[in-house]
């Protein structure tokens, strides 16, 4: 399925004023590395998003906000808080 998916906050202020990241990603039976670009204003980040997306097939692309973490334990509480969800 290719598209542009773009996270969209249950609170816009959990975001607000973050930069913000594409990752475009192969689609549709594609077979290429994915890739991160940015980072950018939300809105340059869909921009870019939809252009590429108009221009190619068989790419996704994600937008979504780059969170400030610090340390390392962040990183594994994040992980840990994603794998208890599923």
């Amino acid at each position: 399925m290719a598209g542009v998916v773009v996270y969209e906050p249950d609170d816009e202020d959990e975001v607000d004023g973050l930069p913000w990241a594409v990752t475009f990603e192969a689609s549709a039976g594609e077979d290429w590395a994915s890739f991160v670009c940015g980072p950018y204003e939300r809105e340059e980040a869909v921009k870019l998003a939809e252009e590429v997306l108009a221009g190619s097939r068989g790419v996704t692309a994600v937008v979504e906000p780059l969170l400030p973490v610090e340390e390392a334990a962040d990183v594994l509480a994040t992980i840990e808080e994603l794998r208890s969800e599923d």
